[in-house]
């Protein structure tokens, strides 16, 4: 029997600064799009590329959401698509944080059951 699970996504229009924690205790900051957010998850969008588990505060106007980056993938026509982890105690909700530019988007999907 199969099961339908429904996905969600959030997909967002705003300006954030993503600022890197160096190992070495110093830190950059680079200007970006927050394209699409999630519970435990954000998507970025820079003109420079930030190395994957690279430390990262992403300030969103008076908000700051703290991860871990997962993967930098390059578009020649975009930039850097920098795929974040959000940080346990950094989960989003709608309640604590909401972007300007927001959609969500329900997809409904068959789950097959072994």
């Amino acid at each position: 029997m199969a099961k339908q699970l429904t996905v969600e996504r959030n997909w967002c229009s705003e300006l954030v600064s993503v600022v890197r924690i160096k190992r070495t205790g110093g830190s950059e900051s680079v200007v970006g799009n927050l394209e699409e957010i999630g519970e435990r998850s954000a998507m970025v969008l820079t003109e420079c590329p930030i190395p994957t588990g690279s430390r990262v505060h992403v300030a969103c106007r008076t908000h700051i959401l703290r991860g871990t980056t997962r993967s930098c993938e390059f578009d020649p026509m975009l930039g850097y698509y920098i795929e974040i982890e959000l940080a346990p105690a950094s989960r989003w909700s709608r309640a604590w944080f909401s972007p300007r530019h927001l959609v969500t988007i329900r997809d409904r999907q068959l789950r097959l059951s072994a």
